[in-house]
């Protein structure tokens, strides 16, 4: 079914949720849900807490929702909810599209954790004048069905970074929503840093200014499907750590997310230092 209101097809209608207002922030911490709770030490203590999640009912809703856009009945889908409205995200969108300029039009993107191409069929109407071949990276389950039915059109799927790379190196890997729910993020930047791609871009990702890392555990509401999982909230000195070396930061934004008054998301593209801008 498509929707075109609701907690997820909203996000407080985008605008809000780039520039929420401080009543709104204090509001939320205060009196709406709670999506992150505990402080832990380890990974393994954090999914301890948890109740996980029903991998088979994500997987369903995800490909429902993909079905939807690829059948013309819905314009894009995220997390398993398709939206009846086209919409951009437009610093990433514009990010993307100067790199498919430098590029000389064509764009070759690793997206790691784009579920079914998510952002690709988002995106992919404004980016038909670039030659876009855009590669997602997923779990098994995930790249089987993806394989199966929606390879094609420039959209294809690879279970690691190092199979996503062969044979065509991306110009960009894009990290969006993903790094907070890996146990080990920062041994999955510094293998993208070794790959030697020209640029990443790290996006709704969640940071706070308490001096570290953050392991909690993040609660769903019943209305978004519910369950609970382990979540890191960056410190940003110790994520971008991997890349420090090698890359700059060249653009930054705000997320639309939020959350929690705690916590900030944002969106970075880091580029190889040297490179002509």
């Amino acid at each position: 079914m498509v929707e075109s209101t609701g907690p997820e097809a909203r996000m407080k209608e985008w605008v809000r949720a780039i520039v929420p207002s401080p009543a709104l922030r204090w509001w939320r911490q205060r009196f709406g849900w709670r999506w992150f709770e505990g402080d832990f030490a380890t990974w393994a203590q954090a999914r301890a807490a948890t109740q996980g999640y029903d991998d088979a009912a994500v997987l369903a809703r995800a490909v429902a929702a993909a079905r939807s856009v690829r059948a013309g009945e819905a314009a894009w889908e995220r997390d398993g909810t398709a939206f009846a409205e086209p919409a951009v995200h437009p610093p990433l969108l514009a990010a993307l599209r100067a790199i498919g300029v430098e590029q000389g039009g064509r764009l070759d993107v690793v997206d790691f954790g784009g579920a079914l191409g998510s952002t690709w069929w988002q995106h992919r109407a404004v980016l038909a004048d670039l030659a876009v071949h855009w590669c997602v990276v997923e779990q098994p389950h995930f790249v089987a069905l993806g394989l199966e039915e929606f390879t094609g059109g420039g959209l294809s799927f690879a279970r690691t970074l190092a199979e996503a790379g062969a044979g065509r190196p991306p110009a960009v890997i894009v990290f969006s929503g993903v790094l907070a729910y890996l146990e080990n993020p920062q041994a999955l930047l510094a293998e993208a840093a070794a790959s030697g791609v020209r640029h990443i871009i790290i996006d709704r990702t969640p940071f706070w200014n308490g001096g570290r890392d953050w392991l909690a555990v993040q609660r769903t509401p019943p209305e978004l499907g519910g369950g609970s999982y382990p979540a890191w909230i960056f410190d940003r000195v110790g994520l971008q750590a991997p890349l420090a070396r090698d890359y700059d930061i060249v653009q930054e934004w705000p997320g639309f997310d939020d959350l929690d008054a705690r916590v900030n998301y944002r969106g970075l593209v880091f580029s190889r230092k040297g490179l002509a801008r």
